[in-house]
């Protein structure tokens, strides 16, 4: 019986002085796309992604409007040519539409590769700002705002690193 007593409050003796695992990490969450689109470096990257896009966009627009103003003519002359002109006008025709493609297909794609250059190159500007800030403020973590529900307020430093960088990269970086 005695036995029993003293497992029962060796039992109890550990079971109520167990602590609880408290957490000492330092957690906070910032918002990578605000920071692109405010601050100076952020702006000026953006804005330059923009011409480019415009003007690639101007020269595909150019390109298919000529293509079109060509398979107009072509329809036009159907009646004055023999049918070996037009069929030779509509060959060349069809070959310039599928370069108009393939090159359409290229400005897309090296636009998606510059624009992906430049947010990196953003980011890797960034990095070593954000790094520093964790060190002095001693946060172990920084979670994408993206990826969170709902959090306090006090712990976005979104604010905070927009300072900073717009402080390190005054004039479009």
């Amino acid at each position: 019986m005695k036995f029993k007593q003293f497992i029962i409050s060796i039992f109890l003796y550990f079971f109520f002085n167990i602590n609880v695992a408290s957490s000492n990490t330092s957690t906070v969450f910032i918002d990578i796309d605000f920071i692109l689109n405010n601050s100076i470096l952020g702006k000026q990257i953006l804005l330059d992604l923009e011409e480019l896009n415009k003007k690639n966009l101007d020269r595909i627009k150019n390109k298919e409007n000529e293509l079109n103003i060509k398979r107009d003519e072509i329809n036009k002359k159907k009646n004055i040519l023999s049918k070996e002109q037009i069929e030779k006008e509509i060959v060349l025709l069809n070959e310039n539409f599928k370069k108009y493609n393939v090159e359409k297909n290229n400005l897309l794609k090296d636009f998606k590769n510059i624009k992906k250059q430049k947010l990196d190159n953003f980011l890797k500007q960034i990095n070593p700002l954000i790094h520093e800030y964790m060190k002095k403020n001693s946060i172990d973590i920084i979670l994408d705002q993206r990826q969170i529900f709902i959090g306090n307020v006090n712990k976005d430093i979104t604010e905070k690193i927009l300072t900073i960088v717009n402080t390190k990269f005054p004039n479009n970086g």
